[in-house]
């Protein structure tokens, strides 16, 4: 028998006490479970209980899920937040992601696996939190002695910058978590693979992949700006895919485009003034069917590459982004390709063909890329993403890199 006391502490609020009895029936071999009925209560569970992690629902009397965090965030600003909800309670949601740092929302009914994984993750976060501030304090007594000697200062320096990137290593361990994990990727796409170069330590660029009614939905996207500004917005873009295929009847590869165009652009609270900052997303998103061995693809922005043998097949996207756009009524196009088994499709964000290098210092140019890919397509899967980081480190020499670099090749 598992010791209690050596669980991950998590809260679970809801308003119905059905509901507490099956979550606590499902989950209470792997964590140690409190529950309330109402905000009040749970605010006095957490005074006297040291909690990891919150689930709440949304609706409640008396004191909503929103408002039940917000109250938290002051004594308990490392405590993971998850927030229930219907469609209906979305806009709250999206307000309360930033006022009270919900780290992801679940809409309701909930499945036993997302949540557990959900939980998981946001444990792991917990923990790296509580890490980050273990660092944060030791800087803070490092600084307090600063000046024993010119020696000691030095040396305390050298250690604060190490740990300072160290945190920022930590921020994409976050980020990452809630990317696909390897996993699930090698279940899905077993024939695959992603070579990945954020300009800093985290990206806007990011990949998604998913399965449903036998399809696989895969996704590349590029977000505006890139370091944590862009990363802020990948998260934001993975959340709103999963609600969206969650919720889609028949899958459509330029219905989740158009859809999710909606979603960012009154999220962002984008109404198309000129002096507005359009932010949004390029994507190429495909839905594979292997069992017809048809390929859906839809882009904003960005292409979806075939390699049949040594040619390649470009499936184009529309030029428009996912955001405010001067057309952004018109729907994006899906197209439609057959594939053979042995097959190559290819992914990618602009940071690899927009690299200057070279003598003259210019891009490398999306027409050398595609050569490169006829060159190494028929080759190996890991030998494909390495002659891709080698002829970029070649291209590039010693100019700085200028964006960040999604490639992603799936041998079907």
């Amino acid at each position: 028998m598992t010791n209690k006391s050596s669980l991950p502490p998590i809260l679970y609020v809801d308003d119905e006490k059905d509901n507490l009895t099956v979550f606590n029936s499902s989950f209470r071999r792997f964590y140690d479970i409190h529950t309330a009925l109402s905000g009040s209560e749970g605010i006095e569970i957490m005074r006297k209980e040291k909690i990891w992690l919150i689930i709440t629902d949304q609706r409640m009397p008396g004191m909503s899920g929103t408002e039940f965090l917000e109250r938290t965030l002051t004594d308990y600003p490392d405590c993971i937040r998850i927030i229930l909800t219907g469609f209906s309670d979305m806009n709250a949601v999206i307000q309360a992601i930033n006022k009270s740092m919900v780290y992801k929302y679940i809409t309701k009914p909930w499945e036993l696996e997302e949540m557990k994984n959900t939980i998981d993750n946001g444990i792991e976060m917990y923990k790296l939190r509580e890490q980050n501030r273990i660092l944060i304090e030791e800087l803070k007594e490092a600084n307090r002695t600063l000046e024993q000697k010119v020696i000691t200062r030095t040396m305390q320096i050298e250690m604060q910058n190490k740990e300072i990137t160290s945190s920022i290593h930590y921020a994409r361990k976050i980020q990452n978590a809630l990317l696909p994990q390897k996993e699930e990727l090698d279940r899905l796409l077993p024939s695959h693979f992603v070579f990945s170069r954020p300009k800093g330590i985290v990206s806007g660029d990011y990949y998604w992949v998913s399965s449903r009614d036998e399809k696989i939905v895969f996704t590349v996207a590029d977000c505006t700006g890139h370091g944590i500004p862009g990363a802020f917005m990948s998260i934001l873009g993975v959340a709103f895919i999963n609600e969206i295929l969650n919720k889609m009847g028949s899958i459509s590869a330029n219905e989740i485009l158009n859809q999710l165009r909606a979603m960012v652009i009154r999220s962002l609270h984008q109404s198309g003034r000129i002096d507005e900052a359009r932010d949004g997303m390029e994507m190429a998103l495909c839905v594979i069917d292997f069992n017809r061995k048809k390929l859906q693809f839809s882009g904003a922005f960005r292409p979806l590459y075939i390699s049949k043998g040594n040619d390649i097949l470009e499936l184009q996207g529309d030029n428009m982004p996912i955001g405010i756009y001067d057309d952004e009524e018109v729907s994006f196009t899906n197209r439609e390709s057959s594939f053979e088994k042995g097959d190559m499709i290819y992914l990618f964000t602009d940071g690899y063909v927009d690299q200057l290098g070279g003598t003259e210092r210019k891009t490398f140019r999306s027409c050398n890329f595609k050569k490169l890919l006829i060159e190494i397509c028929t080759l190996p899967l890991d030998e494909q993403s390495e002659i891709l980081e080698n002829r970029f480190n070649e291209w590039r020499g010693d100019i700085n890199q200028v964006d960040d670099i999604l490639v992603v090749g799936i041998r079907l």
